[in-house]
């Protein structure tokens, strides 16, 4: 009889577990798709302006076009201002990153210590989905800023991740992630993210507005992403081909 009752408790705890792990993978899922991820098409405007010392260095003109199909994800970002930059084009497909412009027959790869510095850096953040890369080691309740929300640490699932660790905040009434730090691989914290959401996409779903990134590693280091214009469309596939 003991035997059947421990037998009974073990199934009631990984019925309990794997019903709150399912929990878990949806409020991750609902919080990347306000931030452009897991849809099919996507389009928007974005404003780069990067910062060093405080001081701002540099403002770049950016189109975005993604889609996530069957958990993979791409994405092509196209290089609009300042001139000198228009003839370049970023690839994204899942974990890899490859670097083209105009001249250059072939796409260049970017190693994963590129992935960790300068704009490609700020790519992997603003572009991170979190559902398909990182498999969730704990989560908890907490407060961020006096609203309600999920603390989840998140564990790469593989070496091609740029960032082996991640905290993220999810708001708690409307899955909205609030704030993400981002860690390399010897639990050093590189970057912090936060997040607002004054846009919106199929009618009143908010989407994701503005990204402010610093750098941890670089007093007075940081990068402004405003996002305008998001626009649920369809894509030819071949767009995202090397």
């Amino acid at each position: 009889m003991k035997k059947i009752k421990t037998i009974i408790l073990l199934l009631i705890s990984n019925l309990i577990f794997s019903q709150n792990n399912d929990k878990n993978s949806t409020i991750l899922k609902v919080a990347d798709t306000h931030r452009g991820g897991q849809l099919n098409g996507l389009s928007w405007d974005l404003e780069v302006k990067n910062y060093k010392k405080l001081i701002l260095e540099n403002q770049i003109n950016i189109f975005v076009e993604a889609s996530t199909i069957e958990n993979n994800q791409f994405a092509l970002i196209s290089f609009l201002k300042p001139k000198k930059f228009s003839d370049q084009k970023l690839l994204i497909r899942n974990n890899s990153m490859w670097f083209s412009k105009k001249g250059v027959e072939k796409r260049i790869p970017i190693s994963g210590r590129q992935r960790l510095t300068g704009s490609a850096a700020n790519a992997d953040v603003a572009n991170a989905n979190y559902f398909i890369d990182y498999n969730i080691k704990s989560t908890k309740e907490t407060v961020l800023d006096n609203k309600k929300c999920y603390l989840f640490v998140l564990e790469s699932k593989n070496n091609l991740v740029s960032y082996s660790t991640v905290k993220y905040w999810i708001s708690l009434d409307d899955n909205l992630g609030l704030k993400a730090e981002f860690f390399g691989k010897s639990d050093k914290l590189i970057k912090i993210a936060t997040f607002e959401y004054n846009n919106f996409i199929k009618a009143n779903v908010k989407f994701i507005s503005k990204i402010t990134i610093v750098d941890n590693i670089n007093n007075g280091d940081y990068t402004l992403l405003e996002i305008s214009n998001p626009k649920l469309t369809s894509f030819n596939m071949s767009k995202f081909d090397k």
